[in-house]
């Protein structure tokens, strides 16, 4: 790693009380310090400083980066210090995006500088380093083997950080470097590092000349030697005019040859930026939008005239023909637009539907873009150049121009929610506040909302809209109506009882060896990647556990040359033992089914049919999402298994069965929103199948037919969940009739991370009684239903409540607490 120097090196002015008139700003400061509030600098007189500008500040001994958020006539601290320099006078932030970032620092408990610098371009930030220095004739060596290492080191690399003089010969203290540096065998500067975003430049050869010249000259040079260079270059650039640099190379061209032309005044080498688009092959498409139908047409006047809106439609209800029918009216009117999926795997088919529509107007943010891509794309939306945003969770940051419209489709999904790092927001909230801050209409899209949500609009604090029928596109520009699939409960314990061990039900293997027959496409659904959900030894009941994590660890037989067991929490790996280690039983075998597993039968029972597997393991390249749907597309794959990455968005035409391998996978978890998520899951999953003219069937296997989560689900009724899961978060007091913050403690000593969780426990139950408040609920510490994870041990608190934020916000916690406002999960 590289280092810059600040332009103001040097000692940083120190505090002082200023003059009347002085202008004070707020300023999210860059450093290691979990700050939660801004800084107060002076603004020194004939500096231009306005908010959103980035700028250097002196803090502590150092200068670091910030950024300021606000100007102020007055200042609650009496003594301050001034900003060194603007770092550029254009502003990064302008002033809702600054009032988010204070707003999500309180919301979610979060140091202020990372939830700013979820708003900055990518690989902006700039950390404070150490730079340590040789001098270029040191005194006497010293004596000590450890200083002696240091100085050959520096002497062999020249200028390093710290962090890299640590990590060739060991610990280095400040103690150590100080005594050095004061016997004069090197020097200790404080400096930023370079930044991990920037512009890419391509170095290039033009003519200086006119291309008849030059391909004069070129020819005349190969006439008197054939095999000329710098003539076969001139020849070539007589016909292009300008070439990459690393063409001339092709050629044979070195900086010899180049130094040559360009003295004779024939060609020029220059530096030409480069833009890194990751949207560019779906650019140029224009492409109309099908006639809607009535219903929604309706649905986007109705979205069109409210602030909030929820469009409530069934799968395949063509929310996303209203979606681009609102960005269009929004980019008609000069307004930006964001659209938010909720996985990188959707996004392949969403930018090829809005790329088609608007062209030059879309760019794309989500997580498996380059550092680079993401700097550039972030810079063309800030200077206007693209009005449409499409992406993951982290799209709802995008320095989008006078935003009017930010949709959030398939609202419901958890991924929305950021659990590692900081800050662990939920783009939904997000995307409501910023609305709010802009003015910007917030369309929340889903065939099974989320139940605070869908609370929301039956209190009336959004508006809702509904898309009851399925709408099928026709080649004239129309549409027709749809049908939902059928879907059929398979009790598998009927299937046992009837002599069926196998994995697939009859009515399952019925229904793909018919569509494969009809040349349509399958989805085999699991729950679960690797290959069995886990091993038991049936004659003694030993599970093997992850020795760091305590959870079971799956079968896989893809990451390794023999059959091992992985944990899919830490990546821990062990070989599979032919007998129990416990009791050298025989009957030591997988239970359940994986990914894997799944693809391996169906291969053998459905022979002759191209199976592909889908999940986080096979999706970790960086077009893997892409392959994966052309080549659905293509229909170069006739059944696909794989995990939820399927359920979220996917529309194939010719997809007309699903079946859903085990669906009992997370009604059993400790977790109160596991019926909610099974019942979407199902849901959504069961919603690929027959979204066109082809009617669709739906296979939910289960040992628990009776659930009401499988039965909802099965008969596509979302009401009938949402009354009975309702009543029960109304009885247990979860939301939306209460809000959680969760804390996690992790420590590698069981009782010692006891004692400190019991240690913050009771100061937030001293504070509590103290106010006399009757809330919030404070359960724990306890250990999760994951107790460890990569050696470490968990204990948890949780607390319910109206604003159970305001107390944990009082309590200093240190840096291994985790904070997590409203998780996603309890897990």
């Amino acid at each position: 790693m590289h280092a810059m120097e600040a332009s103001t090196a040097g000692a940083p002015d120190p505090a002082f009380i200023p003059p009347p008139g002085t202008v004070f700003a707020e300023v999210a400061v860059h450093t290691t310090q979990p700050a939660r509030k801004p800084f107060t600098y002076a603004v020194p007189e004939g500096m231009a400083v306005a908010p959103g500008m980035a700028v250097f500040v002196p803090f502590g001994p150092r200068i670091v980066q910030g950024v300021v958020l606000r100007l102020a006539e007055r200042s609650e601290v009496e003594a301050v210090r001034p900003i060194s320099a603007v770092m550029d006078p254009e502003p990064l932030l302008d002033a809702a995006r600054a009032e988010l970032a204070l707003w999500m620092a309180d919301e979610y408990l979060a140091p202020l500088w990372e939830c700013v610098a979820c708003l900055l371009p990518a690989g902006f930030g700039q950390k404070p380093v150490t730079m340590v220095s040789p001098v270029e004739v040191p005194p006497l060596l010293p004596v000590y083997p450890r200083d002696r290492a240091i100085l050959a080191y520096l002497a062999e690399h020249g200028r390093v950080t710290l962090d890299e003089l640590r990590a060739a010969v060991g610990q280095v203290s400040m103690t150590t470097l100080k005594r050095l540096q004061e016997a004069g065998h090197l020097t200790v500067t404080q400096g930023l590092a370079r930044p991990a975003g920037r512009p890419k430049f391509e170095r290039r050869v033009a003519l200086a000349v006119m291309p008849e010249e030059a391909r004069a000259a070129g020819e005349a040079m190969l006439e008197e030697r054939p095999r000329s260079v710098e003539g076969r270059l001139l020849v070539r650039l007589g016909e292009r005019g300008d070439i990459p640099l690393g063409e001339a190379r092709e050629l044979g061209a070195g900086p010899g040859h180049l130094e040559r032309l360009t003295e004779r005044g024939l060609v020029r080498v220059y530096a030409r930026r480069v833009e890194r688009d990751p949207a560019a092959a779906v650019r140029g498409g224009h492409r109309e939008l099908p006639e809607l139908s009535a219903e929604q047409r309706a649905a986007a006047e109705a979205a069109w005239r409210e602030r909030v809106t929820l469009i409530h439609g069934v799968t395949g209800a063509g929310k996303t023909e209203v979606y681009l029918e609102l960005a269009g009216r929004a980019l008609r009117a000069g307004l930006g637009v964001m659209v938010l999926v909720p996985e990188i795997s959707l996004t392949p088919q969403a930018i090829r539907r809005f790329g088609e529509r608007f062209g030059d107007e879309l760019a794309v943010f989500h997580s498996r873009l380059s550092t680079g891509e993401l700097y550039d794309q972030w810079f063309r939306v800030h200077r206007g150049d693209a009005r449409l945003v499409l992406g993951s969770r982290s799209a709802v940051f995008a320095p989008v121009q006078r935003p009017g419209l930010i949709v959030l489709d398939e609202e419901h999904e958890w991924s929305y929610k950021q659990a590692d790092p900081v800050p662990r927001y939920h783009a939904r909230e997000v995307a409501l506040k910023l609305g709010e801050l802009t003015g910007a209409r917030v369309v929340l899209g889903s065939a099974t909302p989320d139940v605070v949500t869908y609370h929301r609009a039956e209190t009336g604090q959004i508006a809702r809209v509904e898309l009851r029928e399925r709408v099928i596109p026709l080649a004239g520009g129309g549409t027709a109506r749809g049908e939902l699939p059928d879907v059929e409960v398979v009790d598998m314990r009927e299937e046992l009882r009837a002599g069926n061990r196998s994995m697939f039900s009859r009515a399952l293997r019925r229904e793909v060896r018919r569509a494969l027959a009809a040349g349509e496409q399958v989805i085999l659904f699991v729950n679960r990647r690797g290959s069995a959900r886990f091993v038991l030894c049936r004659d003694c009941g030993y599970l093997p556990l992850c020795p760091s994590c305590e959870v079971a660890m799956s079968l896989d037989q893809e990451h390794s040359i023999h059959v091992s067991l992985r944990c899919h929490h830490c990546g821990r790996t062990r070989r599979l033992e032919e007998r129990c280690p416990r009791c050298d039983g025989l009957r030591y075998r997988p239970f359940g089914v994986g990914t894997q597993r799944v693809e391996a039968e169906a291969r053998v029972v459905f022979a002759g049919a191209r199976v592909a597997r889908w999940d986080s393991d096979t999706a970790r390249g960086r077009d893997a999402h892409e392959r994966m749907v052309a080549e659905l597309e293509a229909g170069r794959v006739d059944i696909v298994v794989g995990t939820q990455l399927l359920a979220k968005g996917l529309d194939l035409p010719n997809l007309t069965v699903v079946g859903v391998v085990d669906a009992d996978v997370g009604l059993s978890l400790p977790d109160f929103r596991a019926a909610e998520r099974t019942f979407q899951l199902l849901s959504q999953v069961a919603g690929r199948a027959g979204r066109r003219d082809r009617p669709g069937w739906v296979g939910i296997q289960t040992y628990e037919p009776e659930a009401p989560s499988i039965v909802a689900a099965a008969a596509h009724d979302y009401r009938d969940f949402y009354k009975q899961e309702i009543a029960h978060r109304r009885r247990a007091g979860y939301p939306p009739f209460s809000r959680l913050v969760r804390l996690v403690y992790r420590h590698p000593n069981l009782e010692a991370g006891l004692e400190e969780a019991g240690r913050v426990a009771n100061e937030l139950r001293v504070l509590r009684d103290a106010e006399g408040r009757a809330e919030p609920d404070i359960l724990g510490p306890t250990r999760p239903f994951i107790p460890r994870v990569r050696g470490e041990h968990r204990w948890q608190i949780l607390l319910r409540g109206r604003r159970p934020a305001s107390l944990v916000g009082r309590v200093r916690l240190g840096e291994r607490w985790q904070v997590d406002v409203d998780p996603a999960s309890l897990l």
